[in-house]
């Protein structure tokens, strides 16, 4: 798919992967088109698929989440219900920042924040355990988290 994508369309992608928020106007002067040529442009890309959303980056730190962690979570049982199950509730848990579904080692990945140590105990024993499918989880805390754009 990617081929039917052309140099505009790929810098324009790649403006709206770094600042979601720009302008129609500013990526038509980046990329020296016409403001309607844009617009036009980012209606197709959504249209198509290409776009699928635009996400706000928080700074966690100011909502006193200080602690980041990645889980590695194996379950014990691999059906699909099971699968759909633990997608739907750990996606509902405060902290969980994202969710992976995982072939290798571990069935899932959670990246989580958290205020502290304690409440880190507690997401872990309160929540998770409470799942009888979890066989086990293993935690690697995050010393620096930086997004990096360069997929295209």
């Amino acid at each position: 798919m990617r081929n039917e994508l052309d140099s505009k369309d790929i810098q324009i992608l790649s403006l709206l992967l770094n600042n979601a928020r720009l302008s129609n106007k500013e990526i038509a002067a980046k990329i020296e088109i016409a403001q309607s040529s844009t617009h036009d442009r980012i209606k197709k890309l959504t249209q198509k698929g290409y776009l699928k959303g635009a996400f706000a980056q928080i700074d966690q730190k100011k909502l006193g989440l200080n602690i980041e962690v990645i889980l590695a979570i194996k379950l014990n049982k691999q059906h699909r219900a099971i699968i759909a199950d633990f997608i739907e509730k750990a996606s509902q848990l405060p902290g969980v920042i994202q969710l992976f579904h995982m072939a290798g080692n571990s069935d899932f990945i959670l990246h989580v924040a958290v205020k502290d140590s304690d409440e880190l105990r507690g997401f872990i024993l309160d929540r998770l355990s409470t799942l009888d499918y979890i066989q086990s989880t293993e935690t690697t805390m995050v010393l620096h988290n930086e997004r990096v754009n360069n997929i295209l």
